[in-house]
């Protein structure tokens, strides 16, 4: 008997294979083999092209460059959506009705303010340093970290932060004893969020920085294509372990980050 949920699941696998496992499986196996073989199932692999990323090219510094700026962007923006989220969610301020200018705030295209940036930047005297990125990541990553993290602070009872104001805690008090621990699963969402946008964020990176040992991943990638032609196995053998480092940071925190957007769907 014909049922349209069969059709519809046939639909979205048949999707999913041809937008998102055929593209993996493609670029895993073109990183694996000479820029010569076309077989879909190669029978002879070969690691030179991950040889050559680390002996001839820069990629292990732009590896480092990547961790650097991911693991500072979070150690900044969490904490900082935390105080901001929780303003939001139990004090009453002057403007605060106009929070929700926080969710247009990320739609805003980067390159429409780029320019205006980079002259911040030369004149902080950050041009050209990795601190530059973190700042331009973190700005555009915070506004919505921020209201995420609101969302997790209006789950928590009421009535928790008032018995701890009856024992004599302070706003900061309730928020490192309270507030923190009860929304633990929620900041690690958020902390993979931010991660994953700053390690894969490109137009900061590369227009913030010009030296060739200041590159980030997204920024060296790029580099295997040039007038002379493009190196297909070291560029998808370079995007095959640019792949790794957010996926082991997710597997790392994956309890704790179900838990964090379940925490925010029952909201």
């Amino acid at each position: 008997m014909f049922k349209p949920r069969w059709v519809l699941a046939a639909l979205g696998a048949a999707f999913l294979v041809v937008m998102i496992i055929f593209p993996l499986y493609w670029g895993v196996r073109t990183s694996l083999v000479s820029n010569y073989n076309r077989d879909f199932v190669p029978t002879q692999l070969t690691l030179d092209n991950y040889r050559y990323l680390f002996n001839t090219g820069n990629f292990a510094n732009s590896l480092i460059n990547s961790l650097i700026v991911s693991l500072l962007t979070v150690a900044l923006t969490v904490p900082l959506a935390v105080f901001a989220g929780y303003a939001l969610a139990r004090f009453d301020f002057a403007g605060k009705r106009f929070g929700a200018v926080l969710l247009v705030l990320p739609l805003l295209p980067a390159v429409a303010v780029l320019v205006p940036l980079i002259l911040y930047m030369r004149g902080l005297g950050l041009y050209n340093t990795l601190y530059s990125v973190i700042l331009g990541v973190t700005v555009f990553s915070l506004p919505f970290a921020i209201w995420i993290t609101r969302g997790f602070m209006l789950s928590v009872p009421q009535e928790l932060e008032d018995a701890a104001r009856l024992d004599g805690c302070g706003p900061f008090g309730i928020l490192r004893r309270i507030m923190v621990p009860l929304i633990g699963p929620g900041l690690i969402a958020v902390g993979i969020f931010v991660f994953i946008t700053a390690w894969n964020n490109y137009i900061f990176a590369f227009a913030f920085t010009t030296s060739a040992e200041l590159r980030v991943v997204p920024v060296s990638i790029l580099g295997f294509i040039s007038a002379w032609g493009t190196n297909y196995g070291g560029m998808n053998a370079a995007s095959t372990l640019t792949m790794l480092p957010p996926l082991l940071f997710f597997l790392l925190f994956q309890k704790w980050f179900t838990q964090g957007i379940l925490a925010g769907s029952n909201r």
